[in-house]
């Protein structure tokens, strides 16, 4: 069964679907009105088939744009046309370890544009290009800690460019972005609180630019400088009609901006 919020839905005054029967589903962001001139998807139950992936996929002139992993499964949205110039990642169990490699990266010129945990790993995409600057990072147990983090942030300056839970506990990735005031961040325990949220924030001009879920709550980033029309999120039980829902998107004109995936 999809779940499908649009702003045509608020316009037209439509109801959205009933209740998903299950409580995972699979959530893909679409918008039209992107930089990118070609997508691909990839998704495999362990990383290092994913990693194959990647490496298969930077050698046809595709860049890692988002990566996702839950519910046993590896996934990414691959993007020719974005602003990212080079790649390259790091997988590793230990989150000590993992920051120090962010360090060395950051010490090369990369910057953290993805961080994904799942089957035991911090797994970390560091990109070169256009827009990417100075980064600053948090690692919190308890999701209370977030908005007080957030508030600081936005005082020098910096927007919250990923968050993600793992191994009991969040890492936020902030960043220097003087659109830092036109950004805003709400949590939601259940699917359909962020799916009201959703239809108030579009009907005030926002777009959603990033979804996690973590620990029971969703977590939605909006902005007001994103570029993006026609802005829609599916969120759907099976994976296989998830999949099939992407390749209709792409057919409608549509790209795939963020994944996500959670419970109800």
């Amino acid at each position: 069964m999809k779940r499908k919020l649009s702003t045509l839905l608020i316009a037209a005054g439509l109801s959205l679907p009933a209740t998903l029967s299950a409580d995972h589903v699979w959530v893909g962001v679409f918008a039209k009105n992107t930089p990118f001139k070609t997508q691909g998807f990839e998704s495999r139950k362990y990383f290092t088939g994913f990693a194959e992936a990647i490496k298969a996929r930077w050698k046809q002139g595709y860049t890692l744009y988002d990566l996702e992993q839950g519910y046993h499964r590896w996934m990414g949205i691959f993007v020719k046309g974005g602003n990212y110039t080079s790649q390259a990642f790091t997988s590793r169990r230990d989150i000590e370890k993992f920051m120090k490699i962010v360090s060395i990266r950051q010490k090369q010129g990369f910057s953290l544009t993805d961080v994904e945990w799942g089957n035991g790993r911090w797994v970390g995409i560091f990109s070169k290009g256009k827009g990417l600057g100075e980064q600053a990072f948090n690692v919190f147990f308890e999701l209370e800690k977030f908005p007080v983090l957030i508030r600081n942030a936005y005082k020098q300056g910096m927007k919250l460019d990923k968050v993600t839970y793992g191994d009991g506990r969040w890492l936020a990735v902030f960043s220097k972005d003087p659109a830092w005031k036109d950004q805003l961040i709400t949590m939601s325990e259940h699917f359909d609180a962020l799916q009201r949220d959703l239809k108030k924030k579009w009907a005030k001009g926002y777009q959603v630019v990033d979804l996690e879920y973590g620990f029971g709550t969703w977590i939605a980033v909006y902005s007001k400088k994103s570029k993006y029309t026609h802005e829609s999120v599916d969120a759907i039980n099976d994976f296989e009609e998830y999949y099939r829902d992407i390749v209709k998107r792409w057919k409608e004109g549509f790209h795939l901006i963020d994944l996500a995936d959670g419970q109800n």
